[in-house]
């Protein structure tokens, strides 16, 4: 059966690739279609031409599905089960013929019949694929706000110091983590519930505020791509900058003193001694000295930023110092791992290191300096020979002189 099943046109200025890139933006958030479904969509688009798109014109392919399957690297059965979804879905119309068959004819350019795939459905759809796409857009950016509001309610949660609240908030979004979460009905009830708990606690105060602020609960990693590795405790060590912290006497400028040649020319490149540049000259650092990156961000876990960009500045010093002393560091790696590990249990006196190692920088004699080179005379049959060439070489060096 063939038909001439026309269509009422796109959009002033809307040609088949804007339709194809609407098409292929709400296909699978919007309509829930398959991948195949869409990549045969944009082969049937590709297949049809400019003209076919104005209004009361036919929009039509007629390829058999074996040379589509052929072209996608398919099977048949998966074009023909494609098919059918788009047909369900309301894209497509398949008005094939007896077993089959497609065809269709084609005078001047214009598609006067066509028995086959006809793609009328998707054109008239254009104004409703265009709010659809709107809509997702406005429910990404709700997602993004509502996940911006649930870090800040968790993070005034922590400030409060009742460690009982704390736990019922994890009841609520354990670990903190929003990234998984896509449902924007569920983000708005953790919201809500986190609210309803601050408002409590703001209400009915059980303890005096901490005078000390509170480290920010954040990660390196962007929070869309992954779940980041947050601190889960608001313990001392693992603060990043705290008032009245043994650590805070120890500028960037002060911490460079001890610091090798390498690491003082990255924090130099990056624009000078700064506790950013010092954390990220020290993630540079670790690629050199073999630390994986995993071992860095476990670190940043335990210790915090400054604390562990200061630790890799004392390993990179300690490797350095030549063999046999009491202090180098024969696997950077392992001594970053062994101070994380052991940082739960003893804790790591970071300032102390620092002093020492810097005691030791002080103490360390003077490098002497090379001794003169010593050219060996000659030796042997011609000796006499290269004698005379040299002199004569040495002359003719002082008179160009």
């Amino acid at each position: 059966m063939s038909t001439t099943l026309a269509h009422s046109g796109l959009p002033p200025g809307v040609g088949r690739f804007d339709l194809l890139r609407l098409f292929e933006q709400v296909a699978r958030p919007g309509f829930g279609l398959s991948s195949t479904a869409v990549a045969l969509v944009r082969h049937y688009v590709l297949k049809t031409m400019d003209c076919d798109y104005p209004t009361g014109r036919i929009c039509a392919v007629w390829t058999q599905a074996c040379r589509f399957a052929e072209a996608l690297g398919l099977t048949p059965r998966s074009i023909n089960s494609a098919e059918r979804e788009l047909e369900q879905a309301g894209f497509i119309i398949r008005n094939a013929g007896i077993n089959g068959e497609r065809a269709g004819d084609r005078q001047d350019g214009v598609v006067v019949w066509a028995a086959g795939i006809n793609l009328a459905p998707l054109v008239e759809r254009f104004a409703e694929m265009k709010a659809k796409a709107e809509a997702l857009e406005l429910q990404a950016r709700a997602i993004q706000q509502c996940r911006a509001e649930i870090r800040q309610l968790g993070q005034r949660i922590r400030e409060a110091g009742d460690e009982t609240l704390r736990e019922r908030a994890e009841t609520i979004l354990p670990d903190g983590r929003t990234a998984r979460i896509t449902s924007i009905e569920r983000l708005i009830a953790i919201r809500e519930a986190l609210s309803a708990m601050l408002v409590a606690i703001e209400d009915h105060p059980e303890s005096e505020p901490d005078p000390v602020p509170r480290a920010l609960k954040t990660s390196d990693a962007p929070e869309e791509n992954c779940a980041p590795n947050i601190q889960d405790k608001n313990s001392s060590r693992r603060r990043t900058a705290l008032a009245r912290d043994p650590l805070e006497r120890i500028r960037p400028e002060t911490a460079l003193v001890v610091a090798t040649e390498d690491y003082r020319g990255i924090v130099d490149a990056l624009g000078g001694p700064t506790w950013p540049n010092l954390v990220e000259a020290s993630w540079r650092s670790c690629r050199r000295l073999g630390i994986s990156q995993s071992t860095w961000g476990r670190a940043c876990q335990q210790f915090g930023r400054e604390r562990a960009a200061l630790g890799v500045l004392l390993i990179d010093r300690n490797s350095a110092l030549p063999l046999g002393h009491r202090y180098r560091v024969g696997s950077p790696a392992r001594c970053l791992s062994g101070m994380v590990r052991r940082a739960g249990t003893t804790g790591v006196n970071f300032a102390g290191l620092f002093r020492a190692t810097e005691r030791n920088v002080q103490q360390a004699p003077p490098e002497p300096s090379a001794p003169a080179p010593t050219v060996e005379k000659p030796q042997g049959p011609l000796a006499h020979l290269t004698a005379r060439l040299m002199a004569t070489m040495e002359r003719r060096v002082a008179t160009d002189a």
